[in-house]
This record gives structure tokens, C-alpha cells and sequence, in this order.
């Protein structure tokens, strides 16, 4: 049978911004079959081993694999590739994006880094001519651990740094886990909500694009007055809310379709100790791969991969917070509040070309105080500014447009820009 090279996410975002539901059936794709990679034969390291950048970790299940990985703009990623590196866990056999990112704000500039960790439980990634790059702190207090220490990658798809006992036998206490630094990926048993005892709050962030993983405009968590929800903030503002969830879905995360296959069990708990939501996936015939993916327009989707020996069943239910009704179906789905100049039916479409510019419609931008602007940021500030027609989104900022410039269709096979150019329903 043939390979089918299909990427789910890329296809969500090429759909009409309502909520769509699919099926793709695809045969699993080996990863380490088309890149120059290195698994190692255990799902641990240990203090005075080191995980190089062409090596990787597998859960002991083979669900999940660490290692380094590149960004790409497709929403996909590549091993063992020239670029800007970074460690981060994903499913081994479905290309799909990496479901925890190690050193989101700090990459590694070249293939030179190597994952360790020290005899106090930190991890650190190494790399050449540069200093080294911390993924998790040592707890302040702690004593020192003397090396009884390892770092576990589980088929939960979680990394749990835990003291070893006597016998080299894990004694049970984790010191620190990927779960509690999630980044754009909810997977089952993880937990968002708050931790009493520490006031910190653990929630799921998007990037700032598909090849930059630093924290972008949107925020999945959980409700903070109490009710069974879950909502979604732009820079702090409430973007949008599940409604009241129950095991069936609610009235804004439609869950339809995955419910002919799977039984979902979602947890709203709340104790002295912890408020909480998370899910899981009960017992199917199938095994079965399930993450909440939120993208950099603030959507949602639930993707449940039903393996078997032969094939892979993907079933996907994407939950979009932008309302769309009156707008044209490659509109850019963000919502945004009325202001007194712009029309109800307008909106940015993006086209590919690039803008002429009259003499002072052409300004760059940088959204104040991050390391640079996502392309909700881009397409707010030009949409608040009466004056603006058109925008372009790239990793170190924004190009804006004002009225007066004109737009010049470039449909070569050369040409990778894009332009948001301002429109309306007809």
C-alpha cells in the first residue's frame, strides 16, 4: 500500500473558517525512516549521558519521541535539518506538530546542541560558542540529589525529571514535569487550572507562528470563576468560551463526529489543593493518539488518531472563536470589536503580491514588549487604525499600508508573499 503524505493541520487551515469535521485516512509515516536520526534504545537519560541533536528518546510504549526538531512554515517540522533547533516531544508516528517545545523563547542556532541533566534534576541544553540554555530551574531549597536523578520520557507524552532510590529504582517523587509547562497542545491527562498552593496557573499558549514557538496572543484555560468551562484569552481579554462542557461536547467545542469512536471522560476537579480540568480517552478497540491544538488564530482543534496495523484513521473537529457568518470564506478568522470606521462585512483577505506605496503609507511595527508580533497582533493594530488597508506578518514585526497604496497580484511560482489587503462582502 502506499504512503499518503498528508498534513492535517495544513488542511484545517486551508477550510472555509466555520466548524469543520473530516476524516483522513492515512498510512503512518515513519519519521525516522526519511531523516539521518538516531533513536536510543530507552525512554531516560541519565546524569553524565547526553541526548545529541541527531539522537532521540522513545517512551517505552514507542508512543512518544524526544528529541530536536526545526519549525517549518507548513505547520510541520523536520529532524536532523539545518535551522534554528529546539527540544520537543511528539508522536512517533504521526507527523504532526510536536506536542511540548523545551526552550520555546531560546532556540539552538545550529545541529552542535545536546540535551543533559545535571545531579540536581536540571535540565540543560548545551551547544557551541554559545551559553547553555535551561529547561527547567532547580527548586530553590532543594538539597543536592548527589545524581539520584533521571528524566523520563513516558508514553503519556510526559517528561518527568523524578529521584531515584535505592537500586536505582524511581522512588516516585517527581521534582518536575513537562505537564506543568505545557505549550499549544493539551494532551489527555494533563492538567490546566490553577495550584492553590503556589498561585500559579497552568494553561495552554499558541505560538507566535508556526515556526516560531515563543507565546503568542491566545490562552486555553480554565474558567476562574468556578464554572465548567474553559475559555480562551487575547492578551488577557476573553476571546471566546466553551459554554458548559460535558463528556458530550458543549455548545461551542462540537465533538460530534469523534464521539462515534471514542468515549471522552472530561474532569472538572476542584479541592484544597488544586482546581483543575483534563481529560482522557476511555478503553476503544483502536489505539487511539488525542491532542487540543491551539493555533495562532486562537481556533481549537481536536485531533484523535485511530491506529491500527495497517492504517490510521484521523479524525479532526476544529472549533473556530471568530464569528464569519457575513464574511468571505478566505477571510482571516479573527474577531474583532467594532470600532466607529470599520464595516461589519469588512475583512482582511490574504492575497499573494505586495502592496505599491504612496508616500507615507508604509510604516513598520513591532507589538510592544514581545519579541515579536503574531499575525493576530498584525491584523488587530492595522484593523484599530482607521487608516490602514493592508498589513504583512513576519517574525520580526509588521508592514502596514494606508490608504492611497495599491496592491499588485504576484501569482508566480516564486513568490511566498503574502499581503492581507482589506475587503468587504459584496
Amino acid at each position: 500500500m502506499s504512503e499518503t503524505n498528508t498534513s492535517p493541520r495544513k488542511q484545517l487551515m486551508a477550510l472555509s473558517p466555520i466548524l469543520v469535521s473530516f476524516i483522513l485516512i492515512v498510512i503512518p509515516t515513519f519519521l525516522g525512516s526519511i531523516f539521518a536520526i538516531s533513536p536510543l534504545k530507552t525512554d531516560t537519560l541519565k546524569p553524565g549521558q547526553q541526548l545529541r541533536d541527531w539522537e532521540q528518546l522513545t517512551s517505552a510504549g514507542g508512543i512518544f519521541t524526544l528529541g530536536f526538531f526545526t519549525p517549518k512554515e507548513s505547520s510541520t517540522f523536520e529532524l536532523g535539518s539545518a535551522g534554528l533547533r529546539y527540544v520537543g516531544i511528539w508522536f512517533q508516528r504521526a507527523p504532526i506538530d510536536p506536542v511540548w517545545v523545551g526552550n520555546p523563547t531560546k532556540s539552538v542556532s545550529d545541529s552542535s546542541g545536546s540535551l543533559s541533566i545535571d545531579t540536581n534534576g536540571v535540565l540543560k541544553i548545551t551547544q557551541a560558542d554559545a551559553f547553555p540554555i535551561l529547561v527547567n530551574q532547580r527548586p530553590a531549597g532543594q538539597l543536592s540529589l548527589a545524581g539520584n536523578v533521571s528524566a523520563t520520557l513516558l508514553d503519556s507524552g510526559n517528561f518527568v525529571v523524578q529521584e531515584i532510590g535505592p537500586g536505582g529504582v524511581a522512588s516516585g517523587r517527581v521534582l518536575w514535569q513537562s505537564f506543568d509547562h505545557p505549550t499549544n497542545i493539551l494532551l489527555p491527562g494533563m492538567k490546566i487550572g490553577f495550584n492553590l498552593k503556589t498561585k500559579k496557573e497552568v494553561s495552554v499558549t499558541s505560538w507566535i507562528s508556526n515556526q516560531v514557538p515563543v507565546s503568542g496572543a491566545f490562552r486555553l484555560g480554565l474558567d476562574p470563576s468556578g464554572a465548567n468551562q474553559l475559555l480562551v484569552w487575547r492578551h488577557g481579554e476573553i476571546y471566546w468560551s466553551s459554554g458548559i462542557l460535558t463528556n458530550n461536547g458543549s455548545s461551542q467545542l462540537t465533538l460530534d463526529l469523534s464521539r462515534r469512536y471514542i468515549d471522552y471522560d472530561f474532569k472538572f476537579v476542584s479541592d484544597k489543593y488544586m482546581k483543575y480540568f483534563s481529560y482522557t480517552i476511555k478503553k476503544t478497540n483502536s489505539s487511539v493518539l488525542s491532542s487540543w491544538f491551539l493555533d495562532t488564530l486562537g481556533q481549537i482543534t481536536v485531533t484523535n488518531v485511530l491506529s491500527s496495523n495497517t492504517s490510521s484513521t484521523w479524525i479532526s473537529e476544529s472549533s473556530e472563536p471568530c464569528k464569519t457568518d457575513l464574511k468571505n470564506s478566505s477571510a482571516v478568522c479573527i474577531t474583532e470589536k467594532p470600532t466607529a470606521c470599520r464595516k461589519e462585512s469588512e475583512y482582511f483577505e490574504p492575497r499573494r503580491g505586495y502592496m505599491m506605496d504612496n508616500i507615507s503609507g508604509y510604516y513598520p511595527y513591532s507589538y510592544g514588549g514581545s519579541l515579536s508580533s503574531s499575525l493576530s497582533d498584525c491584523h488587530g493594530n492595522c484593523w484599530r487604525n482607521c487608516s490602514c488597508i493592508a498589513f504583512q506578518a513576519f517574525s520580526d514585526g509588521c508592514h502596514y499600508w494606508g490608504k492611497g497604496s495599491k496592491f499588485v497580484p504576484d501569482d508566480s511560482i516564486y513568490s511566498k508573499l503574502i499581503t492581507y489587503v482589506l475587503d468587504s462582502v459584496k
